[in-house]
């Protein structure tokens, strides 16, 4: 069907700390931008501060490269904004989903659907 490493965050700014939120956010944009297997990595904010990030990767190992890299970024980006769910998308492997530890996260496995990579139908 198809294979896909990824995940959905949602969270709301915390009030008075917008700027200090698109401070860090413009940092690890630019820092994932450098990572080769992160395929999507986009952020939604909506007038009142609910923020919804879409990430997508190559493969397992690029996911685990991408959270070393938020590591080094995890303490500002809460300091700023709380984060309210996390959930996984499609082949995650355990160890994986164990790194997001610091929230409770619900995986959906593949169901239906088709992916259009590569220019092929999967």
């Amino acid at each position: 069907m198809f294979n896909n490493v990824g995940w959905i965050i949602e969270g709301k700014i915390k009030k008075g700390r917008e700027a200090e939120f698109k401070a860090i956010v413009d940092e690890m944009v630019d820092a994932t931008k450098k990572e080769g297997g992160t395929l999507n990595y986009q952020y939604y904010v909506t007038d009142d501060g609910k923020v919804l990030i879409y990430e997508h990767f190559k493969d397992s190992e690029s996911a685990h490269k991408h959270i070393d890299s938020w590591d080094a970024f995890a303490e500002r980006w809460m300091a700023a904004a709380e984060p309210t769910r996390l959930v996984h998308l499609g082949d995650m492997p355990q160890e994986l989903r164990e790194r997001h530890s610091g929230l409770k996260s619900i995986l959906y496995h593949p169901y239906a659907g088709f992916d259009r990579s590569e220019g092929k139908l999967h």
